[in-house]
């Protein structure tokens, strides 16, 4: 499997983030009245989800409008806890730093942007990064599960979708690579439980699942 171009997405995967971000949205959701959703619920039901996506997933399944400003909450409460709970996911910075030289390496991320570029600088990993090179749902008509953003990316960095592997942890990630047409890894180091998470990858299409991004080397 000989890949030139490695697209890695962010949170989940080369950050360690997605457990912090659904017990933010859990919080928010339960001061609006919807307990059921706990912060695992979230990661199910919600890993990998812009939150604009998943406004729209709760205002068809409760028939009740999210008041815009719950999406500016989360940013903001986002943003600071980032400050001190978020860490690199094990072995991202050796394994960017053993591909960087011999391959093309880029991020292709649902979160906000913002969020993704201080997600990066947080974990000190955005030196190895163009910010050019990190591509957000902002740029495309449609965030992952859609194909847009993976097909943009290789794209914008020059490769066709053949030449590209994608390292996702969330079944909407992955289900977006399949969309386009391109491998991916399926990645749940960063998973409360790993095992559920490998069977979510798998029947979301991921044609490797791997629970250590070192081992990622042993496919490019």
């Amino acid at each position: 499997m000989k890949k030139d171009l490695i697209i890695f997405d962010c949170d989940g995967t080369l950050v360690n983030s997605e457990m912090l971000y659904n017990t933010i949205t859990s919080e928010l959701l339960t001061e609006m009245g919807f307990s059921e959703y706990t912060p695992l619920r979230c990661v199910e039901l919600f890993g990998g989800q812009s939150w604009s996506t998943i406004k729209t997933i709760l205002e068809d399944k409760h028939g009740a409008a999210i008041p815009r400003d719950l999406v500016d909450r989360y940013i903001q409460i986002a943003s600071v806890r980032m400050d001190k709970d978020l860490i690199a996911a094990d072995g991202a910075e050796d394994v960017i730093c053993t591909l960087k030289d011999s391959h093309s390496i880029c991020v292709a991320s649902n979160g906000e942007r913002g969020n993704v570029l201080k997600s990066l600088n947080m974990t000190g990993l955005m030196p190895y990064f163009h910010e050019d090179h990190v591509f957000t749902k902002i740029q495309v008509p449609r965030p992952k599960p859609a194909p847009d953003l993976f097909l943009f990316t290789a794209e914008q960095m020059g490769f066709e979708p053949e030449q590209c592997l994608i390292i996702e942890d969330s079944p909407t990630g992955v289900r977006a690579a399949v969309a386009a047409g391109i491998t991916v890894i399926g990645y749940t180091g960063c998973a409360h439980d790993r095992a559920v998470q490998a069977d979510m990858l798998d029947n979301a299409g991921a044609n490797i699942i791997t629970d250590n991004l070192i081992h990622i080397l042993q496919h490019v």
